[in-house]
């Protein structure tokens, strides 16, 4: 009846459509120590939890993605949770890479996860009826569904007649069509995928003696129910009453106790029918040990390929469905169970099948990583040593996998912890937006990147986030009253807070008729707008003419007005608040490098981005060599070849600002506490909730007091500051701002 699914879709040539879909991954994996010894520790998470939590035992750690339009979102988002995972691990802690258990203890010390208390029920009562082995087995599964653009496509030009209009009952049938084929099918996963030769010496009293491709793919020895426990695919409706049967005479506790390799899964098991079915749950795939996350994306992509070429195969004959899925099993079976040494005993049938998933992907034009994660799979079947279960043959030491395993899962923990402040699958963010989704997968808290380009994240379906601390807490008018740094003086001048005095200029001629009159110090030239540091000249002492009137030129490219102000001696601190509270503070130490006599500072500057991996083990910007390093250079007599001298500091920039490369220097503890109150007396003024100030001291630990104002100058607030500089400062102590501004998100309203 559904088999004129791929002729529609080249008809009206909408192949995009049929690679569209929707993904979800959920992986287990043991936690264990150094040793391989299941771990006796609690999940690092509260409990129960949207994002990582347990499976079926304590030591078990289930990573759940959400379910996303695009493989690329759901393995990037799999990426992400498995390192906020493994970085929250105590040091010794390791996720076992492989689906067989590593060596089990007695079974009383097996701890079962019990979230709450009928959790605790289902899973004694599921640990007596299978044993322990069984439910300590881990896999990868997928949660798949068709683009609803494809299905109401092909049910509106073609295939409303033939089900009465009844838009339900065609949706049910393509669903049940590709879970049929997929159980025909999934022998070839099996062969490709399979990664479970052999299990550890205790896992069962009664094993093959041979190895085989996967244990736990196999109906012998793999996660299966009772041979009694059957449920019929002949029909959407027989597949919900054989469910409901085996429920409801206490066969089954719940229909989340049936094993299948496939499941329907809808709004309810009563809603299948009526309702539909709302997504497949595939169940077939063993843990890849040679993939940080259990799941490479080729195996992700391949299968995309593979579900797709599902839906427009044929379908099973009515009358033979029966038959065909039995002999499925069997094929399964004989793929799972045979030697990973040799060539396998249905080479022929895999050789086919590769054969007409090639031509699919060219008649229907699959997307470019699809096709070459296609070549890989040929690959492994022109070559069975190229298969996973073969090379995990080469492995074995001593009739074991624990040494391999525990050396994968020390590599997997390297990895993931190497850059702790970048969170894998979202570099491509700022570093402040990567701190927040690792919190909020932390926390449990649901994500969603609504505009990556931009930092825009939203948390719990109702707080947005934008660039790490750009959230509701302060107002729009607050906001561009702190972007405006002439109204920003005025307010902090009305407060009575020291400022540098300045004045503003619309031209070039303007300022040039001031010249005189400024020129007598040092000046700093900023446009009225700009963030960043961009537009932004420093000078120490007066400047020449010519000078003042390119930074003049300068400032009003970002702008159309520029400010002149009073060159403040001094060091530059930047004060976070957050709720009215000096969060961190931290020493801005303008962008510089320490000469060794030999290398000039352009040499400097690349050993120093070097050595820290600034931007991606520390989040700092990278110290860059443009025009206004050369001018600030200029000031000092110095430039871009000069070799200075072993321990001389040479600072590449004037101006103290992250975002241009400068160091931060956690001084929070340190800091006298008057300077603190004149941070918070300055973002009261422009009534930010969230803000950093930039205040010029001469001595952090001399108190600022009425007698001497001119202590402290504050120089200018953002009602954006980046969390991440303070979060991992360039030396001293973490502040945990991040967690801090969702904790004031969350309990202000």
């Amino acid at each position: 009846m559904l088999n004129q699914i791929g002729q529609q879709i080249k008809k009206y040539q909408h192949e995009a459509f049929l690679f569209a879909g929707h993904y979800g991954v959920e992986k287990e994996n043991q936690r264990v120590n150094a040793q391989g010894e299941l771990s006796q520790t609690p999940l690092p998470f509260t409990q129960p939890q949207l994002y990582l939590k347990n499976d079926f035992a304590q030591a078990q750690a289930e990573v759940a993605t959400d379910y996303f339009g695009s493989c690329q979102q759901t393995y990037r988002q799999l990426q992400g949770l498995d390192a906020v995972l493994l970085r929250a691990l105590p040091e010794n802690e390791l996720l076992w890479p492989l689906s067989m258990p590593p060596v089990l203890p007695a079974t009383a010390a097996i701890k079962l996860a019990a979230p709450t208390a009928a959790a605790l029920h289902y899973r004694q009562q599921i640990a007596q009826k299978y044993g322990y082995a069984m439910q300590m087995m881990s896999a990868v599964h997928i949660n798949f569904s068709l683009s609803e653009r494809l299905m109401r496509f092909l049910f509106e030009t073609h295939y409303h007649d033939q089900f009465a209009d009844n838009y339900i009952a065609f949706h049910n049938a393509a669903y049940l069509k590709l879970a049929q084929n997929y159980l025909r099918y999934r022998y070839v996963l099996t062969y490709l995928f399979g990664a479970s030769p052999l299990a550890e010496a205790n896992f069962a009293p009664e094993l093959p003696k041979n190895l085989v491709r996967s244990l736990h793919a196999s109906s012998q020895y793999g996660y299966v129910n009772h041979s009694q426990h059957q449920v019929s695919f002949q029909s959407v409706a027989a597949y919900a009453a054989d469910l409901e049967r085996l429920v409801t005479n206490g066969e089954l506790q719940e229909a989340r106790e049936f094993y299948s390799p496939v499941r329907l899964q809808g709004a309810s098991l009563a809603e299948l029918v009526p309702a539909g079915i709302h997504y497949l749950e595939l169940r077939t795939l063993d843990l890849d040990p040679y993939a940080a996350n259990g799941l490479s994306k080729t195996t992700l992509s391949f299968l995309h390929l593979f579900l797709a070429y599902l839906l427009v195969a044929p379908s099973i004959e009515t009358d033979q469905i029966s038959t065909v899925l039995a002999q499925a099993t069997a094929d399964n079976d004989a793929v799972a169970l045979e030697s990973p040494l040799t060539v396998s005993s249905l080479q022929d049938q895999l050789q086919d099948f590769m054969h007409n998933l090639q031509q699919f992907a060219q008649d229907y034009q699959a997307p470019t990583e699809l096709q070459q994660a296609l070549q890989e799979m040929q690959a492994r079947v022109a070559d069975y040593r190229l298969t996973p279960s073969y090379r995990l043959s080469q492995e074995i030491s001593a009739g074991s996998l624990q040494q391999f395993a525990l050396h994968q899962a020390q590599i997997f923990k390297q990895q993931a912890t190497a850059q702790p402040y970048q969170l894998p699958g979202y570099e491509h963010l700022d570093a402040a937006s990567q701190m927040v989704l690792a919190t909020a997968y932390r926390r449990g808290l649901s994500t969603q990147v609504l505009d990556g380009s931009v930092g825009l994240l939203q948390l719990a379906n109702r707080e947005v986030i934008g660039r790490g601390s750009n959230t509701r807490l302060n107002s729009q008018a607050a906001t561009l009253t702190s972007q405006n740094k002439l109204v920003s003086k005025k307010l902090l001048g009305q407060a009575g807070i020291v400022v540098p005095a300045g004045a503003e200029y619309m031209t070039v001629d303007a300022a040039l008729a001031d010249f005189m009159d400024l020129a007598k110090q040092g000046l700093v030239i900023k446009p009225k707008y700009s963030a960043h540091g961009r537009g932004i000249t420093v000078f120490q002492t007066p400047p020449t003419v010519d000078l003042f009137a390119a930074a003049i030129k300068q400032a009003l490219v970002i702008g159309n007005s520029v400010l002149v102000e009073n060159y403040v001696p001094g060091t530059v601190y930047r004060f976070v608040i957050i709720a009215d509270q000096v969060r961190a503070v931290a020493e801005c130490t303008p962008a510089n490098v320490v000469g060794d006599g030999r290398q000039t500072l352009a040499a400097l500057v690349e050993r120093k981005n070097q050595q820290v991996n600034r931007g991606k083990n520390l989040p700092l910007q990278p110290i860059t060599l443009d025009e206004q390093t050369d001018a600030d250079l200029q000031q000092q007599g110095l430039s871009r070849t000069t070799i200075p001298a072993r321990g001389n500091q040479v600072y590449l920039r004037l101006a103290a600002n992250f975002a241009t490369g400068a160091d931060s220097i956690d001084v929070t503890a340190d800091i006298d506490a008057s300077y603190k109150q004149i941070a918070l007396a300055a973002a009261r003024a422009l009534q930010l909730q969230v803000a950093g100030v930039d205040i010029v001291i001469d001595n952090l630990y001399q108190p600022v007091d009425s007698e001497h104002p001119e202590l402290a100058t504050v120089l200018g607030l953002t009602a954006q500051p980046d969390l991440a500089v303070h979060a991992a400062p360039y030396f001293g102590d973490a502040q945990p701002v991040v967690p801090l501004l969702i904790d004031q998100l969350f309990k202000s309203k």
